[in-house]
């Protein structure tokens, strides 16, 4: 069968462990190295090595088990950590070819890949194939797919109201005289502010910061086992700890941030876990393949786009209904009109900005309601002022209500856009005044 199918290939089965030998693994060595490191009547292990040098260790497992044992699987992938690569084609993979109420259908091949894997190969996809003439459904698996990089929106990070140059960044630049509406005023203060953030933090990411603090306080650890007694090195120690200490810190609140996870409050460090969890979200939420209606696919960067501009067009081109509002009777009194119309006062305005959930994803602005907390005493006026002004004035500055839409995607294997819930991320203040 090899010496047809696929001439010139090496392979390896498990026939040594098990008389019906299952599990065949077949390569090509010209693109790929196959090292077996463990074979049982369950799976074959071993370590692949690809033409450009990277290493991979693979499982090929094949459920020769009682159904009732499924519990035990699940709690294996949790202990080895493993999750489900994207996917997308065939959501059941198994088929017993039968007709009527004997055809049964099941999704039971997975593809499986670790945290390690979701980072290395974070637009890596499985496909499942038509079943052709077996009862199983082939998978394949495309470790690169090429994305066209764009540049990342602005996005405001907790982490950088713990930096000493935050506050004085903000004085400044809200100190600064600009004309205008109230609303005008904070949304350009907005804008200024933005640009001077993205030039004082203009390395997000703290990792590289906190790896260099590492290697320097390596060094000098290793002169004070020379000069244990050297008073200086003693307090420059102290002090690259405490540098250490706070780039820890700083780097759990980024992970933390960007991993959307809102119920973990207290415990030790988990920056490991926000990493994980950052990586897994990224992976799942990215988009390979979108199917057409009629079956076809879109997998390149330019198709995806001009599908989903036409789903959504096609939705929103949708005439609405129209309701005559005649026929309601007044409802309102005097007395509740009078309320509806009085003017309202700064405490009603921060309680609004203290309704909102501080860390949901922000608007095109890029600020949370986590920033507007941190500098309440610095913008409240002009806050109190702008939304005022907007029950006042029947007037809405360009660029208020934009709003960034987000497909999110329902279940892990979303093929079409029927498969994602669109997400209006709106602006902050927006969001208040709504």
């Amino acid at each position: 069968i090899v010496s047809k199918v696929c001439k010139n290939w090496d392979w390896t089965t498990n026939h040594e462990v098990s008389e019906l030998g299952r599990i065949w693994v077949v390569w090509d060595p010209r693109v790929i190295s196959f090292e077996v490191l463990a074979t049982n009547e369950q799976a074959i292990h071993g370590r692949a090595v690809c033409s450009n040098g990277m290493s991979i260790h693979l499982s090929f497992v094949y459920g020769l088990c009682d159904y009732r044992t499924m519990a035990d699987f699940n709690a294996c992938l949790n202990a080895i950590e493993v999750d489900e690569i994207r996917s997308a084609g065939r959501f059941f993979t198994w088929t017993n070819k039968r007709e009527g109420r004997s055809a049964v259908n099941k999704k039971l091949d997975r593809a499986l890949g670790n945290w390690g894997w979701h980072r290395v190969y974070n637009h890596s996809s499985a496909h499942f194939h038509n079943p052709g003439v077996s009862d199983h459904s082939p998978i394949s698996v495309a470790l690169d797919v090429p994305w066209r990089t764009c540049n990342k929106p602005f996005k405001f990070l907790n982490c950088w109201t713990n930096d000493g140059r935050f506050v004085g960044v903000v004085k400044r630049v809200w100190g600064q005289k600009v004309h205008g509406n109230p609303l005008e005023v904070v949304l350009c203060k907005l804008r200024n502010l933005k640009r001077e953030l993205k030039l004082t933090f203009n390395h997000p990411d703290p990792r590289p910061r906190k790896d260099a603090i590492r290697a320097e306080l390596d060094v000098i650890q290793s002169r004070l086992l020379l000069q244990p007694s050297d008073q200086e090195l003693i307090r420059l120690e102290k002090a690259t700890l405490h540098k250490l200490n706070v780039l820890k810190a700083e780097e759990e609140s980024f992970y933390r941030q960007k991993s959307r996870i809102t119920w973990l409050k207290l415990g030790d460090s988990n920056t490991k876990f926000f990493h994980r969890s950052v990586a897994s979200l990224h992976h799942r939420n990215h988009i390979t393949k979108l199917q057409r209606v009629d079956g076809s696919w879109a997998c390149t960067q330019k198709d995806i786009e001009q599908l989903s501009v036409a789903h959504f067009s096609g939705l929103l081109g949708t005439p609405p209904s129209q309701t005559s509002l005649l026929d309601y009777p007044k409802r309102l009194t005097e007395d509740q009109r009078a309320l509806l119309g009085r003017n309202i006062s700064d405490s009603e305005i921060r309680n609004a900005f203290w309704a909102l959930h501080p860390e949901k994803a922000p608007g095109p602005d890029g600020f949370n309601g986590f920033f507007f907390r941190s500098v309440w005493g610095i913008v409240e006026k002009d806050m109190v002022d702008a939304c005022r002004f907007f029950f006042n004035q029947p007037y809405m500055p360009k660029g208020l209500n934009a709003t960034i839409i987000a497909l999110v995607p329902k279940s892990k294997h979303a093929n079409s856009l029927n498969d994602f819930r669109p997400i209006d991320c709106c602006n902050f203040l927006y969001k208040v005044l709504s």
